[in-house]
């Protein structure tokens, strides 16, 4: 059933998906795949659609504005790409540039061979390491007789200092884990993000004996740092995901409607109304694709616990900024696909890619393509300068760490506020909360990166989950119209 027509009983009914970004054109897509009698009409308030997913082409470049990648291992992401057919086009990272590096007073550094995250899986490699003190490893060696927890959830801060230390967590944990989720590790919930790190202690009593395990599955040894050869994209950049969706879509005769906001739904019997600045639409359901806090804002006459739920996730905000180079004015650029920036360090950068690096084909020949990360929820008070100053800034930390002595040739900014959404400790708890609000609300699904993962797969996954529900609420028998005990 999960890959085929559910049957005619949803026939012409009409879904109104809030939001172009991937979980609502993802969300569309597999509705109308499902059941094709469908009349899907897409609401984006932007004047583009994609959301995130943005790529700009110029000149035999390609600067991804967004994300740049997606995990093989996720297998939603992986099957949308099957079933759009581009296959075909999927870029791996190139094989001499899978490691990272991190900063250290003005050095790059490796990440040593094994590590995995927060923990180390081989010893030797980290025991040359640079990046920690002796006092520092010393003081993760206790890992190896400190009594194990068995609490349900922890900050990713205190976790790490309780099994490894400050320095490990200063060092290497926040920065490893800032540039997936930039967040605040003293409030970031290690159950709702890592919880394999929770498991390894229960299994194991210490990380450094479970991290010796894993590593006998010697894929999990094949990159420093991230798992590189995990990561893949599209020719052309990730925006191609999008504009095929987009494609997919028009040609079945789904509605994709730009610059147009919505501000609120509400029940009307056994169905939906969305209202928008002009008037008013019905539908039997609606799909709520937006960020966390705008939904918030969406369901507020709908279900009061429901939206003060949503409005307790907090968001942060990150701009990106390509910065092109002539390639004979970085000639001693370090081989690898990036490197993050430790907080403590006190930059004004999270994290760096060396985009012409890390997939080939993207720049010319003679250019080199930096791309840099600002922002997130420990610097968003970088954000606040303008682009130029933001600019300026990022140009001094590069100066110090890659020898950069010239002006780029090209620059380009991208800024997405509140954006990023971050997993507090007692994320899953709200989340069970939203989904149980969820589903006594036929008809309404909610989507996106605020609730079981931040990356694009994940936000698919909840796509197709969407599509599943609302086309067996939609197929079901009408029932009674209940109003919601908490609605305001």
């Amino acid at each position: 059933m999960a890959d085929g027509v559910l049957g005619p009983a949803a026939a012409g009914k009409q879904v109104v998906v809030i939001g172009g970004g991937i979980g609502g054109l993802a969300t569309a897509f597999h509705l109308q795949r499902r059941d094709p009698t469908l009349r899907i009409t897409v609401l984006e308030s932007a004047t583009r659609l994609g959301g995130v997913l943005q790529t700009t082409t110029v000149d035999g470049l390609v600067l991804e504005q967004g994300p740049d990648s997606l995990l093989r291992s996720k297998p939603a992401g992986m099957e949308l790409i099957n079933l759009l057919g581009l296959a075909g086009d999927l870029q791996d990272t190139e094989p001499d540039s899978r490691r990272s590096l991190i900063a250290r007073g003005g050095r790059l550094l490796p990440v040593p061979e094994g590590l995995y995250l927060l923990a180390p899986g081989k010893v030797w490699p980290f025991f040359w390491s640079r990046l920690i003190s002796w006092r520092g490893k010393l003081r993760m060696l206790q890992d190896l007789i400190i009594p194990g927890a068995t609490m349900e959830d922890e900050t990713l801060g205190s976790f790490v200092r309780r099994r490894l230390g400050r320095e490990a967590l200063e060092r290497i944990a926040q920065p490893l884990v800032s540039g997936i989720y930039t967040a605040d590790p003293e409030r970031l919930s290690l159950a709702a993000t890592m919880p394999q790190f929770l498991q390894m202690e229960r299994d194991h009593g210490s990380l450094l004996l479970a991290m010796r395990r894993r590593m006998r599955d010697q894929h999990a040894a094949a990159a420093s740092g991230p798992r590189y050869s995990l990561f893949t994209s599209l020719r052309g950049g990730l925006q191609r995901l999008a504009d095929v969706l987009v494609e997919r879509l028009r040609s079945a005769g789904v509605e994709l409607r730009t610059a147009t906001g919505c501000t609120g739904i509400r029940r009307a019997g056994s169905r939906w109304v969305v209202r928008l600045a002009e008037g008013e639409i019905e539908a039997d359901a609606v799909v709520v694709a937006t960020p966390a806090w705008a939904a918030a804002a969406l369901v507020r006459d709908v279900d009061g616990e429901l939206a003060t739920a949503l409005a307790g996730i907090p968001y942060a905000g990150v701009a990106t900024v390509n910065l092109v180079f002539r390639r004979d004015q970085l000639p001693s650029l370090p081989l690898a696909a990036g490197f993050v920036v430790p907080a403590v360090e006190g930059r004004s950068l999270i994290a760096c890619s060396f985009s012409s690096r890390k997939y080939g084909g993207r720049t010319p020949e003679q250019l080199v393509v930096l791309r840099a990360f600002v922002g997130g929820a420990l610097h968003a008070h970088h954000l606040e300068r303008d682009d130029g100053q933001l600019v300026s800034e990022l140009l001094k930390d590069l100066r110090e760490l890659l020898k950069i002595t010239v002006a780029p040739e090209r620059t380009l900014v991208t800024r997405w506020p509140r954006a990023m959404a971050q997993y507090h400790l007692g994320h899953l708890q709200r989340v069970a909360l939203i989904r149980s609000v969820e589903a006594r609300l036929p008809g309404l699904a909610l989507v996106g990166n605020g609730y079981e993962g931040v990356g694009i797969p994940d936000v698919v996954a909840q796509a197709d989950a969407a599509a599943v529900r609302l086309l067996a609420a939609l197929s079901a028998p009408a029932a009674p119209t209940v109003t919601s005990a908490h609605s305001d």
